[in-house]
């Protein structure tokens, strides 16, 4: 296990966090916010605002250029390899591009972050196939990905995301492939992992998920980040100085 570095009581934490891909300019500047246990937030911001960027940071696919950021109480830039790769099977990432692996197909593409903790073969059957299921994708479930379309393809990678009920879970426009009945229905399962505590944020431009679901939301502009509250919804984001 890696050792906790501090009490805190949040998953994520940005003190002034700055971040640019080599020599460009900054594309995230100064953030300073939180994410709390169990919070739910939506991220926005129009296509270069920087929300895939900040995905990247969260999920350890980058590092700050300039600033302190932590997850689980851990100083990112202090982490060896293995910590890192260790702190990664508490994040599920659902990716704009899906990165399906090709040579399996949808069910052992599922199945993938349970076969690498160990868990029983027995129990991987059970627990793969009611999640394809629910995703509408149990008659697909032997298809590889070159034989799913986009919308199939985006709900095997949410299935993957969440299926081994990860601490936080990240999703970069899960949505944006999928007709409304099944973007309501994947908001759901999200909501479902929120109520046993995982900490969710969801990039989307869905303007009508975002008025159904009323979460806190985060919007980039600009390369800084603002909190909007909607009404009778607690803020979960904490120690906020730009949003």
């Amino acid at each position: 296990m890696i050792p906790n570095e501090s009490l805190s009581p949040v998953v994520a934490e940005f003190n002034g966090v700055s971040f640019r891909y080599k020599a460009g300019t900054d594309v995230l500047k100064d953030l300073h916010f939180s994410l709390a246990p169990g919070s739910f937030h939506f991220l926005t911001g129009e296509s270069g605002a920087g929300k895939t960027s900040l995905l990247s940071l969260l999920y350890l696919d980058h590092l700050p250029s300039k600033g302190r950021m932590r997850l689980f109480g851990q100083t990112v830039d202090s982490l060896k390899r293995s910590e890192k790769a260790q702190m990664r099977r508490q994040i599920g990432v659902v990716f704009q591009d899906y990165r399906l692996l090709d040579h399996l197909n949808a069910f052992d593409n599922v199945a993938l972050p349970l076969r690498i903790i160990g868990e029983k073969e027995s129990d991987i059957r059970k627990h793969v196939s009611e999640l394809l299921s629910w995703v509408g994708l149990e008659k697909q479930m032997r298809s590889y990905p070159a034989e799913l379309s986009g919308g199939e393809q985006q709900r095997i990678a949410i299935a993957r995301a969440v299926i081994h009920k990860p601490s936080l879970l990240l999703a970069d426009e899960p949505t944006g492939n999928v007709d409304d009945a099944m973007a309501q229905r994947l908001l759901y399962l999200f909501l479902e992992l929120n109520k046993l505590g995982t900490t969710v944020v969801v990039a989307t431009h869905n303007e009508g998920l975002i008025q159904k679901f009323p979460f806190p939301r985060l919007h980039l502009s600009k390369g800084q980040i603002h909190l909007t509250v909607p009404k009778n919804t607690k803020a979960e984001t904490k120690g906020e100085k730009n949003v």
